[in-house]
């Protein structure tokens, strides 16, 4: 299999998976690191949000080549919502985001086999341990590539997909540690720093073909990456209690508030809001 190659998709019998007529063209919308935590619960408020009268939503996920990304995609038909004769589609496409050859081989079939692309959300991401004494090259490289140029090159791909329509989101999903550093995460700090910059930048640029670019900076979220991170370190549980505890919200964050803030920055009432950096912590930038 190759690193681009689509895992599943289903779509409405007798319909085609090319470019639709304007009358009737899907919403697509595009999610790396879609296949659990935060990018799969936006992927779910999506598909949940479609309007029974408006165009059908789809969504495409974009991940590393593993079960996980396979069941996303089986649950996810699950919780689309259904109409008589049509359905949402799921799609979901195995990439290498640290390879920028697999990056444009995936642009190229997302232009020519999905079509017209309405957002991207650039949720990938890996958080390596590490600060300067014992951060190796390739942890360094890693986080880059993963978290800050994936980024680049996916809106890089997609947004000339956007601007023929004069229209489309953006989103970059940061972090808090992009803003207040977490000193035992330099490279995981210094690429989230990064991409809210990139996410002002491109606003800027972008804004001329419709398309609005925001970037949202989530605290501690339970999720697999964040529980990854710590696994055999701390009893995550009471991990999460403590550190909800100090939070003025009282709580540490679950994916679902981060996809309800993607929701907002999806939706076509957001149009007058670009270059925005949405903090979503429970206040922990507050103490």
């Amino acid at each position: 299999m190759s690193k681009d190659t689509p895992l599943h998709s289903a779509a409405a019998p007798g319909k085609s998976q090319g470019r639709s007529s304007p009358k009737n063209s899907p919403i697509n919308l595009v999610v790396t690191g879609g296949g659990s935590g935060i990018g799969y619960e936006i992927a779910k408020r999506w598909l949940r949000g479609a309007d029974p009268q408006g165009p059908e939503r789809r969504v495409v996920l974009v991940g590393k080549e593993d079960p996980v990304l396979k069941t996303a995609v089986q649950e996810l038909l699950k919780e689309s919502p259904r109409r008589e004769g049509t359905e949402d589609y799921v799609r979901a496409f195995a990439c290498d985001l640290r390879d920028e050859k697999a990056i444009r081989s995936l642009g190229a079939r997302l232009a020519s086999e999905v079509g017209e692309i309405y957002g991207l959300v650039n949720n990938a991401g890996t958080y390596p341990f590490g600060q300067l004494a014992n951060t190796t090259v390739k942890d360094w490289n890693d986080t880059l590539s993963i978290n800050l140029t994936a980024a680049f090159l996916m809106t890089q791909m997609l947004a000339p997909l956007m601007a023929k329509a004069k229209r489309g989101r953006v989103i970059m999903v940061s972090s808090t540690a992009g803003i207040l550093p977490n000193h035992f995460a330099l490279a995981y700090s210094v690429s989230k720093a990064a991409l809210i910059q990139l996410s002002k930048t491109l606003a800027k640029e972008l804004v001329k073909d419709g398309i609005t670019v925001n970037c949202i900076c989530p605290g501690i979220v339970r999720s697999p990456m964040h529980e990854g991170y710590h696994a055999n370190t701390v009893e995550l549980e009471t991990f999460y209690a403590k550190k909800g505890a100090q939070f003025p919200v009282g709580r540490v964050g679950e994916p679902r508030d981060v996809a309800n803030a993607a929701d907002f920055l999806l939706r076509e009432e957001s149009d007058w809001v670009t270059g925005e950096v949405m903090v979503v912590d429970g206040g922990r930038l507050l103490l």
